[in-house]
């Protein structure tokens, strides 16, 4: 018959430093994972003619911009930047 482990057993060897040091080294390294230290907030512009918050689209090469919904993200900090079709609209 098997003795079972005090939970205090068990806390001991899970936190054994020999053990967290094999289960740490099996967690990938975030470094090699992170992105550019660019906060999203800085890269999203208020346009003040259509009222909307828009950024520079990097991923999809259809749509230079990326447009959100009104009233969802807060304006308040935002660069007041007219965006591409605003100018366009403008230019007519």
């Amino acid at each position: 018959m098997k003795k079972e482990k005090s939970m205090i057993d068990f806390i001991l060897e899970v936190t054994e430093h020999s053990n967290v040091l094999k289960r740490m080294g099996k967690l990938k390294n975030p470094n090699k994972y992170e992105r550019l230290h660019v906060k999203i907030d800085d890269q999203l512009c208020f346009c003040p003619s259509c009222n909307r918050v828009w950024k520079k689209n990097r991923k999809m090469y259809n749509r230079l911009i990326e447009y959100f919904p009104k009233d969802h993200i807060p304006t308040f900090g935002k660069k007041r930047e007219t965006c591409i079709n605003c100018i366009g609209d403008n230019n007519e």
